[in-house]
């Protein structure tokens, strides 16, 4: 367990202040008390973009789409500075405070009942950006136009598009030698990655108060990318070359808003949805939402893909996949009967960081701060409690 003694290294200098709360290898102090941190979260204004923005087109004149969803389509835009005349001075116009960035993602709704959802989305983002160091956990927003169009920092790699390349990467370069190793590089890069990310599920829960409610591979986005492009050979125990942060906060819920939000549920990926909220009478009532609960299930099953590579989660047919994930309990013994199953050996790193988040949620599911302890003490070797 040499290799796993330090498994936090900072990677780059930028996100250095980040990680330095954990370089003695405690935790950082959390908030579990929300109500008495600060203010109701729906008395929080949504601001207004403070510049403009200009969809780009591709070379057939077509609109430049990042991605899409159920609720919304993602456009990549420029943006231009507003600048406001002042009609009764002949003075020349103020220049902006500071330049806006320059490439921006423009979040829009697709559907008549996405509206509220959008709104709903930027409410949470607003809210989340008004508690100090959110910007280490979640993607930048910049305001909304319109009734419910985001605009976002426009950041173009996701961990579910690293994972895809890490995974041919891997395929290619697959021996009894690396068959045990997470694709993403090494058991190291993991730990990092895990505790990157429990990290800023602890801080969402219990400093800030919100549920996620739809974490996966591809609404965590990667920032500060440095070293070799996502799916280059790692060789040896590389240190994490990104910082992940949590994006699209559409199925989001306030904890402590005393309000009623849509529910969401039937937009989730059943995959890495938690067995508790895909019970037919969950999915079918208005009143239900994820829980922090459902929220770490997802987290050990994004981190457990992150392992094996396979973004499907469950081997077999839609209709087998979508039955297994109804006992999403079981899901690292479905995830070892696959094809890439060597890579979460019994009572390895990846099972021992994983077991107690996806149990059932009334069998002793660990919340995120416990959950948080345990990454820390498998990286230092420590046994872990049961």
């Amino acid at each position: 367990m040499s290799s796993l003694a330090t498994p936090f290294p900072a990677p780059h200098q930028r996100s250095s202040d980040m990680r330095s709360q954990y370089q003695d290898g405690s935790r950082a102090s959390i908030q579990t008390d929300v109500r008495n941190s600060r203010g109701s979260p729906a008395g929080f204004l949504v601001p207004k973009c403070p510049f403009d923005v200009e969809i780009l087109n591709d070379e057939r004149g077509r609109d430049i789409v990042f991605g899409t969803g159920a609720w919304s389509i993602v456009y990549k835009a420029i943006a231009h500075p507003r600048i406001q005349a002042n009609s009764q001075s002949l003075t020349p116009p103020q220049s902006p405070m500071a330049s806006p960035p320059v490439v921006v993602a423009v979040k829009t709704p697709t559907r008549r009942d996405s509206t509220t959802i959008l709104r709903n989305e930027a409410k949470v983002l607003s809210y989340l950006h008004s508690i100090s160091g959110s910007s280490r956990y979640i993607v930048p927003f910049h305001g909304i136009m319109d009734e419910a169009t985001l605009v976002l920092e426009a950041i173009p790699f996701s961990l579910e598009g690293h994972i895809r390349k890490c995974a041919v990467s891997a395929s290619r370069n697959f021996s009894t030698g690396t068959m045990n190793k997470p694709v993403i590089g090494s058991t190291t890069t993991w730990l990092q990655l895990a505790h990157c990310l429990v990290s800023a599920l602890a801080w969402l829960h219990c400093d800030a108060g919100v549920v996620h409610g739809d974490i996966k591979p591809g609404n965590i986005l990667l920032t500060h990318m440095q070293g070799p492009e996502p799916g280059t050979d790692i060789v040896g125990d590389a240190t994490l070359t990104f910082d992940p942060i949590y994006a699209d906060f559409s199925s989001a819920q306030l904890l402590n808003a005393g309000e009623t939000t849509p529910n969401t549920l039937s937009a989730v990926t059943r995959e890495y949805t938690a067995p508790e909220l895909l019970k037919s009478s969950v999915l079918r009532d208005p009143t239900s939402s994820a829980t922090t609960a459902s929220d770490v299930f997802s987290l050990a099953v994004t981190l457990l893909v992150a392992a094996t590579g396979q973004l499907l989660v469950y081997p077999g047919s839609v209709f087998q996949r979508q039955a297994m994930a109804t006992q999403g309990w079981m899901v690292i013994d479905h995830v070892r009967n696959g094809e890439q199953g060597t890579r979460v050996p019994r009572m390895g790193v990846v099972e021992r960081v994983l077991e107690r988040a996806v149990l059932k949620a009334d069998m002793g599911r660990v919340g995120a701060p416990e959950w948080l302890a345990i990454v820390e003490s498998v990286g230092k070797g420590e046994p872990t409690k049961q």
